[in-house]
């Protein structure tokens, strides 16, 4: 599993949503799922073959970014 940003193409600082997935077609799939349109969007690469501390891969998720 990998791990993405997506990001408003316009203002490609913003990230808006963070995603674990194997690659960017399973990015689309989770974001269809969730109601997201992802037109105007970019996926981004972030980091390949995330795994938790037990070194077990993470399941696929998308999720809204978190803003600090």
């Amino acid at each position: 599993m990998n791990t993405y940003n997506i990001c408003d193409e316009e203002h490609y600082s913003t990230v808006l949503y963070s995603a674990i997935a194997k690659d960017e077609s399973q990015v689309e799939e989770l974001a269809e799922k969730a109601g997201i349109d992802l037109t105007g969007l970019t996926i981004e690469l972030i980091r390949r073959n995330v795994k938790d501390e037990l070194g077990r891969p993470y399941k696929a998720k998308i999720e809204d970014a978190l803003v600090c």
